[in-house]
């Protein structure tokens, strides 16, 4: 399975965020694995939560982008309890209209592709420290590339 696309993260309003500090913290380690002492110094604002949420929000429906059901047949790993829980509640108080992919049924078992997360973490680390550092900007989207390639069948949800 081959896909390629840029990616431009949705912007939210203040009132659209679903996420408080912790559960921003944990969406940002669950996509930037390799980056939990970074994100462990970063000030929670609402762009940052805004950020963390549109990154949760692309990983949903680029995993239902590469096929429900492939994903079904794949090995599953289970997240921490911590992100199970923010992954539940993102597919309750989600909004359907934020989705290309996924239809509403799809987002009361959310599955993300491990290689989605991988890779919005690949495209989105700059981002990320541009936030850690406080020059990020807050009022353009963010822009980043997903290529995704291969057959990884690793499943988080």
């Amino acid at each position: 399975m081959i896909i390629n696309k840029s990616v431009h993260l949705k912007q939210f309003d203040n009132d659209e965020l679903l996420f408080d500090e912790n559960e921003t913290v944990i969406i940002l380690k669950f996509i930037f694995m390799n980056q939990h002492e970074l994100i462990d110094e970063l000030i929670i604002t609402d762009a940052v939560r805004g950020f963390a949420q549109g990154l949760l929000l692309e990983a949903v429906d680029s995993s239902y982008a590469m096929g429900f059901l492939d994903a079904l047949f794949g090995s599953l790993m289970n997240p921490t309890a911590g992100v199970k829980k923010v992954i539940v509640k993102f597919g309750r108080k989600s909004l359907k209209h934020w989705f290309s992919h996924a239809s509403t049924n799809d987002l009361m078992r959310i599955q993300i592709y491990d290689i989605v997360r991988n890779q919005l973490s690949i495209s989105f680390l700059s981002v990320l420290k541009m936030h850690a550092n406080g020059v990020a900007k807050t009022d353009t989207p963010h822009f980043g590339i997903l290529a995704l390639h291969g057959n990884n069948k690793i499943v988080w949800g």
